[in-house]
């Protein structure tokens, strides 16, 4: 039993400076969240506080003594092992790993409130509880949290060991998948996952490396069948992994299997998440956002094409028959989920911004994003409707949704998460801005690439 460092049990928590306000502390503030107040009590840890530890000889070979029996936690039941921080002279076997993932939950929950559902980053909260079961997510998860811990304390120590971890996960992933068992596990599924979020978050080098791990997770979901669904933990992977598995479609020219409607009744299954009603209409929007590819590929092949063709022209006015028939399909969605849920309302820009001082605020930023799809895709329809050459005010329409796109940016782009939530829809953006908004996104990127290396500028181009 040891008594905890000072602070407010927030803060204690994401090993922050706590100013000890009272009745609560200004972070808390910050977060939009109540402060818990500074009535800790003790701890009980596990372990021999009187033994010294023995360092092990390889970084690559964690114990189970070291990461303080993990395999007893499969269902979050097992005490909190002694805390052990990173530093360059502490040996990276050590890594509290339950800690930091709670930790890193907690960071990936703010800033949302206490009511949000979480849906960007409730699939995370299983994280604690499969620890143990498999071997290569286990390494992945330590790169991944490893990674975030480094970066949230600025520890370039626990940055190079999730590296380390990550190149361990590759090579522990490969013979995962030649193993006919393992490979279809729903923990081969989640690492796989993971380590497509690790290069999104990462790699500064290599723009493209996060669609090696997004075609190895289509091709994993196909694979693995719709029959392979049907618990919580597969539905939260399923629904975390399928916009990157848009994305690859979209950006690879490949079609998107999760259009079909044998996908669509697989993702329609609810086993945890937003009520009933607003749940339906996540999942048709969703659904309907599942066809943005085709849409955008058959939009490409036409700008190549020969237009005195009458093929074309046919291909020409079925195209503008999808795009309209969707357009109308969003409007209707829209009314509808805005009836349900808060629609945004205008403050003035809280950092001052001098192009956007007036700029949009959300009930929280599982419906902001939902909102941010929807310009996304609704600036896609009416780019191709002026493409096509049909009649109507386009232009208007697309600086609309392209300026409620960037005036999102500040609420939605906050957090661990941000960057990753905002990055399709800054994508969108930036494909028909002016020369001022296009600075402006640019300089966007680059603040949020410091966090989410995807979202660098030199990725936009």
């Amino acid at each position: 039993m040891v008594a905890r460092s000072k602070g407010c049990v927030r803060c204690v928590q994401r090993r922050v400076k706590c100013d000890e306000r009272v009745p609560g502390c200004r972070r808390c503030d910050t977060y939009g969240k109540p402060c818990p107040g500074y009535d800790r009590g003790f701890k009980f840890v596990a372990g021999k506080p009187f033994r010294s530890r023995r360092l092990q000889s390889s970084n690559s070979e964690l114990s189970e003594k070291s990461l303080g029996g993990a395999r007893g936690t499969a269902d979050g039941d097992a005490l909190a092992v002694e805390a052990v921080t990173w530093r360059p002279s502490v040996n990276c076997a050590h890594l509290n790993v339950m800690q930091s993932l709670d930790t890193l939950v907690l960071e990936l929950s703010r800033p949302f409130p206490a009511t949000s559902s979480h849906v960007i980053s409730r699939w995370f909260r299983f994280l604690p509880a499969v620890y143990g079961r498999n071997r290569t997510l286990d390494l992945t998860i330590q790169s991944f949290a490893a990674h975030h811990i480094g970066r949230m304390g600025d520890n370039m120590a626990a940055v190079q060991y999730a590296k380390s971890a990550y190149g361990q996960a590759l090579y522990r992933l490969r013979a995962a998948l030649d193993d006919s068992h393992e490979c279809l596990s729903s923990e081969v599924f989640c690492a796989v996952l993971l380590l497509c979020l690790y290069e999104l978050f990462t790699n500064t080098h290599e723009a493209d490396a996060w669609m090696k791990h997004a075609q190895a997770l289509s091709q994993l979901v196909q694979i693995r069948g719709p029959r392979c669904y049907q618990n919580a933990f597969d539905q939260a992977l399923l629904k975390a992994s399928r916009g990157m598995m848009v994305m690859h479609s979209l950006f690879s020219g490949q079609s998107c299997f999760l259009a079909s409607s044998e996908w669509h009744s697989v993702m329609e299954q609810q086993f945890m998440g937003f009520p009933a009603e607003v749940d339906g209409l996540v999942e048709q929007f969703f659904a309907y956002f599942t066809f943005a590819p085709s849409l955008i590929h058959e939009l490409y092949d036409l700008k190549e094409a020969d237009h005195s063709s009458p093929s074309t022209t046919a291909r020409v006015s079925n195209l503008l028959a999808q795009t309209l028939d969707m357009q109308g399909k969003l409007l209707a969605w829209y009314d509808q989920f805005s009836d349900i849920v808060p629609v945004p309302y205008e403050v003035l820009s809280p950092s001052g911004d001098s192009l956007y001082p007036v700029v949009l605020w959300y009930s929280d930023e599982n419906v902001a994003t939902f909102f941010c799809s929807y310009y996304s895709y609704m600036l896609i329809l009416y780019e191709i409707l002026r493409v096509c050459g049909y009649p109507g005010e386009h232009e208007a329409m697309i600086v609309y949704f392209r300026d409620q796109i960037c005036k999102s940016v500040e609420f939605n782009a906050r957090g661990l998460l941000g960057p990753y939530r905002m990055a399709f829809a800054l994508r969108v953006a930036y494909e028909v801005p002016d020369a001022t908004t296009k600075l402006w996104i640019e300089g966007c990127l680059q603040r949020l690439s410091k966090f989410y290396a995807a979202a660098h500028p030199q990725n936009f181009v």
